[in-house]
């Protein structure tokens, strides 16, 4: 059943699996073999029919679409695609080319919730923008109290998450202000209450949930430091939702969510200078950092992205002894890292990592 918890991982089995038998059409025919003692009368089992198992799993997998890291993982082993590559290059859409990828959406959505045909979907709806709670919000935004403007604009959103063009309303308004997390959270919100994922949806609402921002700096970083840009994109997703002022419970700080001792200890082997703590909420500061460290992970574990990020959530002697037990195994890998936490990362940012990979890139 495509529905179960357990799908995707038993998919990702049987693809390793499968190569282990002898191909129905070229094999010699056999039977299982009964155990000693079994009446004359009883039927063999046939052998597996491999080709037979892995058309239909195929079709189970290009039917059957999921936001579920063994699934993706399994669509990957299928098409013999190595994990944390991209379909070739990564395209963030022109300015001409959202505004079309804008208006699809919004036909989209116009069809779906039953709306006129030259309904304004875009524009804040009258009751959204007499709230209280956006007014005060964007008073506080503008004299530069982002957290209790913030305090604000997520209690409004909290309140019409159940409703999708007021949603959408919202991350288009937190976009344009700058509050990306809360414009990321919104577009989700229409996400989920379409029952679409960002495979599905109009691709303009898929980017509005994995957006591309601060590119200037990210994809530069890229080049420099020899990484797939849509790495650091989901990177920075999973770390903060591009939210530049965040900070963890743990002091991680910023858009890479880089803690004080690494942020001292980066800005030293950069020759950082001048540099503060307060620095690592700068974009610049944050996204080279994190940059920075996520590549010298990456040269650590000679490119292998899954101990590399484990490195970055749970510490590189962590990532060590996983790696070392793992071996080239990356499968394996996953299923050794006993940290929930580092492990959900690891899968959270390879399925980021794949929307990211069919929304901006172009293989011709």
């Amino acid at each position: 059943n495509p529905q179960t918890e357990y799908a995707g991982a038993g998919l990702v089995w049987l693809q390793r699996t499968l190569p282990s038998y002898t191909p129905a059409a070229t094999a010699t025919p056999v039977a299982t073999p009964l155990p000693t003692g079994t009446p004359p009368a009883a039927t063999a089992v046939p052998a597996p029919d491999v080709e037979e198992i892995d058309a239909d799993m195929q079709r189970l997998l290009l039917t059957n679409r999921r936001l579920d890291y063994y699934w993706l993982r399994a669509e990957g082993l299928a098409a013999d695609e190595e994990p944390f590559v991209g379909d070739g290059r990564f395209f963030p859409p022109t300015p001409l080319e959202q505004e079309a990828l804008q208006q699809e959406a919004e036909a989209w959505l116009r069809d779906w919730l039953l709306l006129e045909d030259d309904a304004a979907v875009s524009q804040l709806a009258p009751s959204l923008a007499a709230d209280p709670r956006l007014v005060v919000g964007q008073k506080l935004w503008d004299a530069g109290l982002f957290e209790a403007a913030k305090a604000e604009f997520e209690n409004l959103r909290a309140s019409v998450a159940d409703d999708a063009l007021l949603s959408y309303q919202l991350a288009l308004y937190f976009r344009e202000i700058g509050l990306y997390r809360s414009s990321i959270l919104a577009a989700t919100a229409v996400l989920n209450l379409s029952g679409q994922t960002a495979f599905e949806a109009p691709k303009f609402i898929g980017q509005l949930a994995y957006p591309t921002y601060y590119a200037d700096l990210i994809l530069p970083l890229a080049d420099k430091y020899e990484f797939d840009p849509r790495l650091q994109f989901s990177l920075v997703r999973q770390e903060s939702l591009f939210e530049s002022f965040a900070r963890s419970g743990a002091a991680a700080q910023g858009l890479s969510q880089v803690i004080p001792d690494t942020g001292a200890y980066i800005a030293n082997l950069l020759r950082w200078p001048d540099f503060v703590n307060e620095d690592l909420y700068k974009p610049y500061v944050g996204l080279n950092f994190g940059a920075f460290y996520l590549s010298q992970q990456l040269n650590t574990f000679d490119g292998d992205v899954h101990a590399a990020l484990s490195a970055y959530n749970g510490g590189p002697g962590n990532a060590a002894r996983w790696h070392n037990q793992a071996g080239s195994d990356l499968d394996l890998f996953v299923e050794i890292v006993n940290f929930p936490e580092t492990r959900l990362y690891i899968e959270r940012i390879f399925v980021g990592f794949v929307i990211y990979d069919y929304l901006y890139s172009n293989s011709e």
